[in-house]
């Protein structure tokens, strides 16, 4: 596959989604934007540098609540 056909596959994949900046992120999973720099500094949830600017991708939010969610318990019986 020639470089020119990759970069645009990758443009087109990229603008079907495009990507959240940190404070959008953080107001998507509910905690705070000091939280997220934390749990990137961890390396606890992916993310996209560019430059000094970091990004998110909204499936990999997703896939990170999915993967942080807890199943209810089953009702206790006495």
């Amino acid at each position: 596959m020639a470089v020119r056909e990759i970069r645009q596959e990758i443009v087109s994949e990229t603008s079907k989604e495009s990507l959240v900046d940190i404070a959008e992120a953080a107001r998507i999973l509910s905690v705070s934007v000091s939280t997220l720099y934390g749990w990137v500094w961890q390396r606890r949830i992916a993310f996209v540098k560019m430059g000094r600017a970091l990004r998110f991708e909204p499936t990999a939010l997703r896939q990170f609540i999915e993967k942080n969610r807890v199943q209810a318990r089953p009702p206790f019986k006495t």
